[in-house]
């Protein structure tokens, strides 16, 4: 097996600190989400997929961790199906250190330590990274966040930077609840060769809230050099229903 970069067992040490402060703080929330996406990716399958995903979000006196795991369809395993899921914790500056605090649009800021995992039909891996985050008071949205971390691919030479937007709004048309939401990740390009390239991947998603938990929405997923090869586009917009408890 091979032997994780020095950055990357750095980043797993900042990642596994990051979790222990936030465990010795106080509980605040927890929201829990399934989704089933269906959209016909054609980049990658032969025909339509689905994708079923649990996620998690929980907040702390002291930060916050984000949790999600996708499951592809299974009638494709032996080509694109499988898993990928990411845990990502983050540790308010301020509010564990007293040092700095809220400025202008700048409402919070954070350590920041990640894990993405992939295992399918090709690889196993964990990317590990860490990093600086922030949160932003922008009018008119409920939230919106940045990440900026140092990233490293087991599978790849050297390492690479990220850098992540999450945003959510709420809006309202008549008495029907409505949110737009989704993230985008720019991704530096890392090692040599094929699957090397810098890549950008963004889901911008609008959600009716049907019920306080069913939601029903449209996903478009935009990934420029799809897993860092160059010129391997996606474009697929998805049908989205969600179930929030």
């Amino acid at each position: 097996m091979k032997t994780l970069h020095k950055n990357g067992v750095k980043a797993l040490i900042i990642s596994s600190m990051l979790l222990f402060g936030l465990q010795a703080s106080a509980y605040k929330f927890s929201s829990s989400k399934v989704e089933i996406l269906h959209g016909d990716y054609e980049e990658r399958t032969d025909g339509k997929e689905n994708i079923f995903t649990f996620a998690n979000a929980t907040g702390f006196s002291k930060g916050d961790t984000f949790f999600f795991i996708d499951v592809s369809d299974a009638s494709n395993d032996k080509k694109t199906g499988g898993i990928h899921s990411e845990f990502n914790a983050r540790l308010s500056v301020p509010r564990t250190f007293g040092v700095g605090g809220s400025a202008g649009i700048l409402k919070d800021f954070y350590l920041v330590g990640q894990l993405d995992y992939d295992g399918n039909a090709f690889n196993q891996k964990t990317t590990h990274m860490a990093g600086i985050g922030a949160d932003w008071k922008i009018p008119g949205f409920r939230f919106v966040k940045t990440n900026l971390v140092h990233r490293d691919d087991p599978l790849k030479t050297g390492s690479s930077k990220q850098f992540q937007l999450i945003w959510n709004k709420g809006f309202n048309l008549g008495d029907q609840k409505f949110s737009f939401e989704g993230f985008l990740d720019y991704t530096t390009g890392e090692g040599t060769g094929f699957g090397s390239e810098s890549n950008i991947l963004t889901q911008p998603t609008v959600v009716w809230h049907a019920t306080k938990h069913l939601g029903l929405g449209i996903e478009y997923q935009y990934w420029q050099n799809r897993l860092g090869i160059k010129d391997r586009d996606e474009k697929v917009p998805q049908l989205m229903a969600r179930f929030t408890f």
